[in-house]
C-alpha cells in the first residue's frame, strides 16, 4: 500500500485479479482478424498476464469489450458492416481521416485508418467521425470541382492573410501565381476550402493556399 504525501492518504494500487482461464481467451482473440493496434493491445496483455498472472479491472474491462466483438452474433454483423464500409464509405473515411490528423481531432482513429489498411472502425466510430458538420464541409470541398486548372495563372486576393491563423499570406497579397496542383487534402472546413500549391510570380518556393482566396488576375495583380 501506498501513501499520498499530498493529503496523507493510503493509496491502493489497481489490484490484479488472477484468473488461469483468462490466458486461453486471450490466445483465442490474438487468432481473429485483427487490426495491428488491437493486436499490439493483446500482445501487451499476454506479456502482463505471464509475469502477473492475471490482469487488473481497467485491462480486464478493455479486453472484454474487445472479446465482445468476435462472439458469433457480433462477427456476423461485423462482416456486414465491413462490406458495407469498404464498398461504400472507405474513401470518405480516409478524406475525413487526412484532415482530422492535421486538426488534431479524432487522431487516434484517423491515424489508424490512414496507416492500417486492414483496420475497419465500427459503424460508431465512423458516425462520429463522418456524419458532423466540418467532416461534410471537408467532403464538400474535395469534391466541387475547382475553379481554377492546373497551369493557369490566378491572383491572390487583397484579402489574403487579414485573419491571425494566415497572417503569412499577408506578404503575398494581390500576388499574381501559377496553379501548379488543385487536388491538395483540405485544410480548412470551411467554404471554398479547396486546396491548390501555387508558385507566386518573383518566387522560387510554391505555397499552399485555400481557393476562396484566389481570383482571375485584373490589372492590380502584382509580379513580386
Amino acid at each position: 500500500m501506498h501513501y499520498n504525501r499530498s493529503r496523507g492518504k493510503p493509496y491502493q494500487s489497481n489490484p490484479i485479479k488472477e484468473n488461469p482461464e483468462l490466458k486461453g481467451r486471450l490466445e483465442k482473440i490474438k487468432k481473429e482478424d485483427l487490426d495491428n493496434s488491437t493486436k499490439s493491445f493483446i500482445d501487451s496483455l499476454l506479456e502482463f498476464f505471464d509475469r502477473k498472472g492475471g490482469l487488473t479491472d481497467n485491462q480486464l474491462g478493455a479486453f472484454q469489450k474487445i472479446e465482445s466483438r468476435f462472439s458469433p452474433h457480433e462477427k456476423a454483423k461485423f462482416e456486414l458492416w465491413k462490406k458495407e464500409y469498404l464498398k461504400n464509405y472507405a474513401v470518405d473515411a480516409k478524406i475525413v481521416a487526412k484532415y482530422y490528423a492535421r486538426s488534431g481531432y479524432y487522431t487516434t482513429l484517423a491515424n489508424k485508418i490512414l496507416e492500417d489498411e486492414n483496420f475497419i472502425p465500427s459503424k460508431q466510430d465512423y458516425k462520429r467521425m463522418v456524419k458532423n458538420n466540418y467532416a461534410a464541409k471537408v467532403l464538400d470541398a474535395t469534391r466541387t470541382p475547382p475553379k481554377f486548372a492546373k497551369d493557369a495563372m490566378v491572383q491572390i486576393r487583397s484579402t489574403a492573410g487579414n485573419t491571425m491563423m494566415e497572417r503569412h499570406m499577408r506578404q503575398f497579397q494581390s500576388r499574381l501565381c501559377f496553379v501548379l496542383a488543385n487536388d491538395l487534402s483540405i485544410v480548412n472546413a470551411t467554404a471554398g476550402a479547396k486546396r491548390y500549391k501555387v508558385l507566386p510570380m518573383g518566387g522560387s518556393q510554391p505555397i499552399e493556399i485555400d481557393e476562396k482566396h484566389l481570383m482571375k488576375p485584373n490589372k492590380k495583380g502584382k509580379y513580386s
